[in-house]
């Protein structure tokens, strides 16, 4: 157990020095932003002053100005006073130091200081506030949290050497809606409503409707009906005068024959057709959902034959 316990830090330092080795290769391809990772990850795994040197410079390079000063104040009281990297380490921030960009985060009067204040998703301290934080070039984020849940954010660009304050707004909280007073039940009895109506069964009017439609439809074809048997049976008169037996029948007369056989034919259509529709149409209405309803049909007298009326009260 001790032998595997002391092989881990072994371990950790051949992948950390393989990692930085793979890093120094891309500084001497003169790509830094594939070296930074490299770098980063060895001084995760295994830190040491010669990677954390590395990484610093590569910063530096990319104008990541903030950052490479932070690594170059961590490894500054690492070095002893005989290592070369001390004087390029006092020199690099130095020349740093006035192209670092910093902002100035402030609040409005009268507001009590945040519960939670994040510069770029990393935490500030509640003394972070009105002191100046070094950041790197370019586009910056500030969110503040307060306990009671409102939150301001505000955004805020620099320049190498530029400084800007940033003044956070307490948000203002809209007043919470009251519920409405539930109102006192009176002792005083109510009006019953009526029951509300059921629309769930076909509406007495269009049924009603229908129903004089396919009546009137069924009385018309009756009054033809009648019709036509009233001109069959003038038909019929002067057939016998033209045919008075069948041996003796004259053209004309046969022609009435025809003509009289087409007329009982039509007739009997019209009838049965009219009958069913006075039937349908007596059944729609009787069913119908409406009270006062009556209906009647009665024969009538039409010039030139007979007919039928339907007749109906609502």
């Amino acid at each position: 157990m001790s032998h595997a316990a002391a092989a881990q830090p072994s371990n950790a330092k051949a992948d950390a020095q393989a990692l930085f080795e793979q890093g120094r290769a891309a500084v001497e391809a003169r790509d830094c932003a594939r070296a930074i990772p490299l770098f980063r990850k060895s001084q995760e795994t295994y830190p040491a002053r010669g990677t954390l040197f590395n990484l610093a410079q590569c910063e530096a390079e990319l104008g990541q100005i903030a950052t490479a000063t932070r690594h170059y104040k961590e490894l500054l009281p690492q070095l002893e006073p005989s290592d070369p990297r001390l004087p390029v380490t006092q020199q690099r921030l130095a020349e740093l130091a006035p192209r670092l960009p910093r902002v100035v985060i402030e609040l409005a009067q009268g507001a009590p200081a945040p519960a939670e204040l994040r510069l770029d998703e990393a935490p500030l301290s509640q003394g972070s506030v009105g002191s100046e934080l070094p950041v790197d070039p370019g586009d910056h984020l500030i969110v503040a949290r307060w306990a009671d849940g409102r939150q301001t954010e505000a955004r805020v660009s620099l320049g190498e050497g530029a400084r800007k304050g940033v003044r956070l707004e307490l948000p203002t909280v809209a007043p919470a809606a009251v519920a409405p007073t539930p109102a006192p039940e009176s002792a005083a009895p109510q009006a019953s409503l009526p029951p509300p109506h059921d629309a769930s069964g076909p509406p007495s009017s269009g049924r009603r409707t229908l129903a004089f439609v396919v009546g009137g439809v069924g009385a018309a074809a009756l009054g033809g009906s009648l019709i036509m048997g009233g001109l069959a049976l003038g038909t019929k008169g002067d057939l016998e005068e033209e045919c008075p037996t069948p041996s003796q029948c004259s053209e004309s007369g046969m022609s009435l024959r025809s003509r009289g056989q087409t007329l009982t034919t039509t007739g009997t259509v019209l009838g049965v057709l009219g009958l069913a529709g006075i039937g349908a149409g007596v059944v729609l209405l009787l069913t119908a959902p409406e009270q006062g309803t009556s209906v009647a049909l009665t024969p009538t007298i039409l010039p030139g034959g007979g007919g039928a009326l339907l007749r109906s009260r609502f």
